[in-house]
């Protein structure tokens, strides 16, 4: 026979269809029970199989079984995708069948609200909401439910906190961080008067102007290279440096892996891994080596240490990437409990930001120190603004969710533009049209 279709599975389905009246009704086709074949299917997939056959084979359906009628070939319904049968039990409807048995409706539930707040916010709420709870238990109450009454003094007391000198800088974010936590008991506020939301606008306006870290700039960078001393303070400063570069925070800097910066071809591609809720999202830059400004010098370089660094991403993640040695992370802390500690130093030791961080005498006691850990990351996104770069590319880089934090970091620039210099660190060659003419 043509076209390979030979036996016993063509034989049953010929003898078969040969039965069938001529013309019948698809309602009574389907109704036929499947055909004892070794792998039994539904009566329409084995019409619709016999059909190609018969076609590829350029046989006439009278030589080898009843012509259907056009109303039937044209109300046959769609088949499955190729691979895909309807009444395969994929893993993914076990698994649900699975879950759906053995997890009640509370479990659900429960299971997304968990997922509403992120492991950071989840951190936050739980600082933030600390003071709250022990108010509550100090006057032997439950914090949750909460009342409209209860956050009201809870909040007076947030503002006569100001008398003693020792405000917090956001308190209206606590009475936010009560309500989210409420609500995640699964309690509601009555509020028909929306007072709440009067009582944390009242909290915003007397609260201070939020402070913004200080850029680091070349300036700056030559100050935290010059107090290095040891070489736990020269990894501290190569770390710093290269969070300036690739515009990261502390904790992404430090997840950093040392087989994750590769060099070829005078090009280094420095990857790392962020989380994005649950997922893990990989992100990577590359940079081409320059030599724009003189390098930074060290003074009294520990042993091992060169005695200057280049301003050049190339350079700094190769020394880092050296210093790691055999160690996995790229920036270890080298010694110190924190990194925090290596740059702001202890009661008995200055650190790294001791001489660019002077609390000046007006300043007042517990306000916020103008360089911090973010201040590499701010610097950097200055840098490149005021070498020309444009604000959606410095926006991809910094990997903002939106060009305002980038704005805001831009108006320190407006209000001093010789706050940082313009170094065109990121790809000076291959990204040149990145970068406005700048005089």
């Amino acid at each position: 026979m043509r076209g390979g279709f030979t036996g016993p599975e063509w034989e049953a389905l010929v003898h078969s269809l040969a039965g069938l009246p001529e013309g019948m009704p698809l309602t009574s086709f389907r109704a036929l029970p499947c055909w004892a074949l070794p792998e039994p299917r539904p009566a329409e997939e084995v019409y619709g199989r016999f059909r190609s056959m018969v076609a590829e084979l350029g046989a006439g359906p009278r030589e080898r079984g009843p012509a259907p009628s056009r109303d039937v070939v044209e109300d046959t319904p769609p088949r499955s995708p190729p691979g895909q049968s309807a009444r395969r039990r994929t893993p993914q409807r076990a698994a649900l069948k699975r879950s759906l048995s053995r997890n009640s409706a509370e479990v659900a539930r429960r299971a997304m609200r968990a997922r509403y707040t992120t492991v950071g916010s989840r951190a936050t709420y739980d600082s933030n909401t600390a003071g709250y709870v022990s108010w509550c238990r100090g006057m032997g109450v439950e914090p949750y439910p909460t009342t409209v009454e209860r956050l009201e003094e809870f909040g007076g007391h947030l503002l006569l906190m100001r008398d003693d000198g020792a405000a917090y800088r956001a308190p209206q974010n606590i009475i936010a961080s009560v309500l989210a936590e409420n609500r995640a008991a699964e309690c509601v506020l009555d509020d028909p008067l929306n007072s709440v939301g009067r009582m944390m606008a009242v909290l915003g306006k007397e609260s201070p102007e939020p402070q913004q870290a200080e850029p680091l700039g070349v300036k700056e960078f030559r100050t935290i290279f010059d107090a290095v001393r040891t070489a736990g303070d020269y990894g501290a400063a190569l770390q710093i440096l290269g969070e300036f570069f690739t515009l990261l925070r502390t904790s992404s800097m430090q997840a950093i892996r040392a087989e994750d910066v590769t060099l070829e071809r005078g090009r280094l591609r420095v990857e790392w891994r962020m989380a994005k809720g649950k997922r893990e999202c990989m992100r990577f830059l590359t940079f081409e080596a320059v030599n724009l400004v003189p390098p930074l010098t060290l003074s009294d370089p520990p042993e091992g240490a060169p005695s200057s660094v280049r301003f050049c991403p190339v350079e700094v993640f190769t020394l880092l990437k050296h210093l790691a040695g055999s160690s996995q992370l790229l920036c270890p802390n080298a010694g110190y409990r924190s990194f925090r500690e290596a740059l702001c130093g202890t009661r008995t030791r200055r650190g790294l930001f001791a001489d660019i961080n002077e609390v000046s005498a007006g300043r007042r006691p517990g306000s916020r120190l103008p360089y911090t850990t973010h201040s590499a990351r701010v610097g950097g996104c200055c840098t490149l603004l005021k070498a020309g770069m444009g604000v959606m590319q410095v926006c991809e880089l910094g990997d903002w969710a939106s060009e305002d934090m980038v704005r805001l970091y831009g108006e320190k620039l407006t209000r001093d533009p010789y706050c940082v210099e313009a170094v065109r660190f990121y790809n000076p060659v291959s990204l040149a049209h990145c970068y406005a003419a700048t005089s």
